[in-house]
């Protein structure tokens, strides 16, 4: 998808790529300061425990994901099955080993808030969109396939690659089984829905620097539900 025209929650088409959001400087400026922000504050992790992994293109080859489905697996993803990746995660408690700056932390704030304005305009109906995955892919870097199954909504994920064409999102087409390799730009935004009815499986490869600010969007919650949520804080 080339333009803005808006989509709904409901839109049958499950992946998007959104190119029009490439050409936005301000978005482009907010995602360059971001990433030099996570470029930095990772430097001691590169040096002293990212591990490159040798098998990473093995691991999200067609093949691979035939053995998956041939074993009838329904792979979540790195929350529940860290294993099928060997990215450095950001700012995400969940993980003991995520790196945080209070820079990192500000830059990804400015990046919500652009890409928070976009999306409100790009879907029909009112969202709530949250961070949902921060990572850096480095070379010999992988996510292994997986579905988001269990934590179902659209997602978006922003991409900035150091060296475009080396590094790629993979997934397969829910409707025809067919399997789908889109090679990185320099700046990319895929917007594609996760649900445990009609799974989407997804790999990523790198062979650079590549860096990912993740999103969920769901549909806006009504009154009854935001008061709900108050009293149950």
């Amino acid at each position: 998808m080339d333009n803005a025209q808006k989509i709904s929650l409901n839109e049958k088409k499950i992946f998007h790529e959104l190119h029009f959001l490439s050409e936005d400087p301000e978005l482009r400026g907010a995602v360059k300061d971001c990433v030099a922000a996570q470029k930095k504050a990772s430097e001691e992790t590169l040096k002293t425990s990212f591990k490159p992994e040798p098998r990473a293109a093995r691991e999200v080859s067609p093949e691979a994901l035939d053995e998956i489905l041939k074993r009838g697996e329904a792979i979540n993803g790195i929350r529940t099955e860290r294993e099928i990746s060997n990215v450095i995660v950001f700012k995400d408690k969940f993980y003991d080993d995520a790196i945080f700056t209070e820079e990192v932390a500000a830059t990804r704030k400015e990046v919500d808030r652009l890409v928070g304005q976009k999306m409100g305009a790009f879907f029909k109906e009112r969202i709530e969109i949250r961070g949902s995955g921060f990572f850096l892919y480095p070379p010999q870097g992988y996510m292994g396939w997986h579905t988001n199954w269990k934590n179902p909504g659209w997602r978006l994920y922003v991409n900035y690659a150091e060296e475009p064409g080396k590094s790629f999102f993979r997934y397969r087409d829910a409707d025809t089984g067919k399997i789908v390799t889109s090679l990185d730009r320099e700046f990319n935004f895929r917007l594609f829905r996760a649900s445990e009815d009609k799974l989407f499986w997804h790999a990523v490869y790198s062979d650079t620097y590549r860096y990912s600010l993740g999103f969920k969007i769901t549909k806006a919650p009504g009154f009854f539900q935001r008061l709900k949520r108050k009293f149950s804080k």
